[in-house]
């Protein structure tokens, strides 16, 4: 699908995803990517111009939103706030002809299913914000949807509900079995709850595949940033697997590299942190690099280390705490260690 604009701004461009059916799709991506724009061609609310809406086989593309058979989450809600919940979750049915006497029993059984039982003679208002966002979730389930979409659903809760809403939406959305696609721009919740994550970027799909694809196998260098923490440090391609980094030649997880600059990534919580040593002391398995301990930030459950390798280049790296308390400090001399298929290179125009 392609969603151009009259004043020849490119939405989304050339946009083709099959998603399995029964499974869950993230669409993840910084805001003005163009992922609820795709959400909202799928659901009928922005019309597809170029290209085509397939599910179960039929052609959606030019159907109205009630035809599709989609349920919907919205980011805000959209309760009817006069309506009380049960009211809000009978909408759909209502809209959709279904006799009075189903409606009810239909009802019961979406408050049940998202654990809203003897809600239905609440006014919204009377509701926390996860009990409004579960509500939105039973007004599209009541509908029994070939297809559910959820636009960024999560994103108006505290951390706490979040990570509730997070293991609830997942569990029922297996439970059910329905084809879903959900959009978000936060990391972890692409990764914790998706089969399948594309990476959106500029309107297009920077990569698309498993969670673990995505975050250890990233196609690009604006994939690596995005999906998690990371060094990108310039580098010297020298020959096949070898880079030269900070002065100091280290292996990759790449092959066969054309020689040339490039841009070195590496996760923070790759890196292993020990007291300066001779790197020459390290086995040929390990990549070694000398530094010095220029900032100490302590988290919690990590402390953050950033360490100068070369003039004005800085390794970030993170360490689990342990009960004994810092290891480095400011000013320590140290050995960063990292194992080469921890260490991806990108060319320039990747980056």
């Amino acid at each position: 699908m392609t969603k151009r604009y009259p004043n020849g701004f490119v939405a989304v461009d050339d946009l083709h995803i099959d998603v399995p059916k029964g499974s869950l799709l993230g669409l993840l991506g910084p805001s003005g990517c163009g992922k609820t724009t795709t959400l909202r061609m799928v659901a009928g609310l922005v019309p597809i111009e170029e290209g085509h809406l397939v599910v179960d086989g039929q052609e959606l593309s030019a159907a109205p939103p009630h035809r599709r058979d989609i349920g919907l989450v919205f980011q805000n809600y959209a309760l009817f706030p006069h309506m009380t919940v049960g009211e809000n979750v009978a909408f759909g049915l209502e809209m959709r002809g279904v006799p009075r006497s189903e409606i009810r029993a239909r009802v019961d059984e979406a408050l049940e299913m998202v654990r809203l039982p003897g809600y239905r003679d609440r006014k919204p208002r009377e509701m926390s914000g996860g009990q409004q966002q579960r509500v939105s979730l039973a007004r599209a389930l009541v509908i029994r949807p070939r297809l559910l979409l959820l636009d960024e659903p999560l994103s108006n809760l505290d951390a706490k509900l979040r990570d509730e809403m997070r293991v609830e939406i997942r569990e029922i959305q297996q439970r059910l079995g329905i084809t879903s696609v959900f959009v978000t721009h936060d990391q972890v919740e692409a990764l914790t709850m998706c089969d399948v994550v594309g990476v959106m970027n500029k309107g297009r799909l920077a990569q698309l595949g498993s969670p673990d694809d995505i975050y250890e196998r990233p196609a690009s260098m604006f994939v690596a940033e995005f999906v998690g923490r990371i060094n990108k440090l310039p580098c010297e391609i020298v020959a096949g697997d070898r880079v030269r980094l900070a002065g100091t030649v280290c292996r990759s997880a790449a092959h066969d590299l054309p020689e040339g600059r490039g841009i070195a990534a590496i996760r923070p919580h790759r890196i292993h942190l020990t007291a300066a040593r001779d790197p020459n002391l390290v086995g040929n398995s390990t990549n070694a690099v000398k530094g010095i301990v220029r900032t100490v930030t302590y988290i919690g459950d990590i402390v953050q280390y950033d360490v100068e390798i070369a003039e004005g280049v800085l390794l970030k790296i993170e360490q689990h705490t342990q009960g004994s308390g810092l290891h480095h400090n400011t000013g320590d001399e140290v050995l960063c260690e990292w194992a080469p298929r921890d260490m991806l290179i990108f060319g320039r125009d990747d980056a």
